[in-house]
């Protein structure tokens, strides 16, 4: 793996861990609209380095995301888009397109997303990448 990539896995996975603790954090505090949108890309990061861990690329769309996932994973394709959906119903007050938002999905999708998050962290450090 070239050094380029392993250095962007890295950083996506630093990012996520990063984002993650904010979610935890502003949960806690009660901020479930931040803790929301923070999990999302707590989850996304995460979702980037997996997916060029496995299929290469250092820039990698949502969309390329989205097509590559299911293939991957069908619950990490269904916590993405679920995450997802929290965040907008968060950041811009739309409509549930998959699930409602409350304080028990919120911290749902945070135990989700941890669990993830440790799952994506073993998978790079038996690749070498961490």
């Amino acid at each position: 793996m070239k050094d380029e990539l392993k250095n962007e896995i890295i950083e996506d996975f630093s990012r996520a861990k990063n984002a993650f603790a904010s979610a935890k954090r502003n949960f806690e505090e009660g901020d479930r609209l931040t803790a929301a949108n923070r999990v999302f890309v707590a989850c996304e990061n995460a979702v980037y380095a997996c997916m060029k861990l496995k299929f290469g690329g250092t820039t990698i769309s949502r969309k390329r995301i989205l097509l590559k996932m299911e293939s991957v994973s069908p619950l990490m394709m269904e916590l993405y888009e679920r995450s997802y959906d929290l965040r907008v119903q968060a950041d811009y007050g739309r409509k549930s397109r998959i699930v409602e938002f409350s304080k028990e999905r919120v911290e749902e999708i945070i135990r989700k997303v941890e669990k993830l998050i440790f799952d994506i962290e073993k998978e790079l450090k038996n690749s070498g990448v961490l």
